[in-house]
């Protein structure tokens, strides 16, 4: 019997917490929901059906037109990590570059100042002693400087 009372009793308790929700309108014009009835003084009201409306959808959506997967977003993620790493190593070679070709040309533009200048110069030979550059090798110097200037300050 006390069995029976228990079942009888959850039974009435889940058709009263099925009862729908109310959507009704205030005399304001405020749109209230609510599972209690609305007042006497409400314009309009309409029960909602919510059981046959989930909030969440039951299935995931297909790839081809609805919101992507968790896995494709963390896909896209890392491809867009990638990039951006690759990104800044390319750009950080580049500064690399552009810093060397710098230096080179400020060496290149120098070496064909002091040989405008005449000012005396030399270089190691084969057996480690010093040569000085004659008269007769510094227009060769000069040419060769101003296209090693010309090629490094573009």
């Amino acid at each position: 019997m006390r069995q029976l009372l228990t079942i009888v009793s959850m039974l009435a308790l889940a058709t009263v917490a099925q009862a729908g929700v109310t959507r009704w309108v205030d005399a304001e014009g405020k749109v209230h929901y609510s599972d209690q009835p609305p007042p006497p003084t409400a314009k309009s009201q309409k029960n909602l059906d919510l059981k046959n409306n989930p909030a969440l959808p039951n299935a995931a959506p297909d790839s081809k037109g609805g919101e992507k997967s968790l896995a494709e977003k963390e896909l896209e993620s890392r491809k867009r990590r990638v990039q951006a790493e690759e990104t800044a190593a390319k750009q950080a070679k580049d500064q690399e570059e552009a810093k060397s070709r710098k230096v080179n040309c400020e060496q290149a533009r120098n070496q064909l100042q002091a040989l405008q200048e005449g000012q005396r110069m030399s270089k190691f030979d084969e057996k480690g002693e010093r040569v000085f550059l004659e008269d007769s090798g510094r227009a060769l110097a000069i040419e060769e400087a101003k296209k090693s200037a010309d090629s490094w300050c573009k």
